[in-house]
């Protein structure tokens, strides 16, 4: 998914698009990781309730951003949405290769998969 959106943040504005908004990228790769991190590790127990609220306060909040990012910049509504698609795909492949490659994939996220298994 990573490698997906990567690809298509780049495709869309090219590599002069991610010079014009690099800050947005940055922001999207840190923002990616500390949802993934906090996602799989648990810090505040397991609610789903509690997930499904984060998740469209996530995607409010990323709408209202891209919004004001666009209205407060030069920088259009695609370039914005696609530096930010990159910064995303780049986080969560940088998240992946840590907790994957460099240490152990959390238990959490290992027991969750194990639940959706068939």
């Amino acid at each position: 998914m990573g490698v997906l959106w990567l690809a298509l943040g780049v495709t869309n504005v090219g590599l002069d698009g991610l010079r014009e908004g690099w800050w947005v990228a940055l922001a999207a790769v840190v923002v990616t990781v500390v949802v993934a991190y906090t996602d799989e590790h648990d810090p505040f127990g397991r609610n789903d309730w509690r997930r499904y609220a984060a998740a469209v306060v996530g995607v409010v909040a990323a709408a209202i951003a891209v919004g004001l990012v666009a209205l407060v910049t030069d920088l259009d509504v695609l370039t914005v949405v696609s530096t930010a698609l990159a910064g995303m795909g780049t986080g969560l492949l940088g998240y992946r290769f840590v907790y994957g490659v460099v240490r152990p994939v959390p238990e959490s996220r290992l027991d969750g998969a194990r639940e959706r298994a068939v």
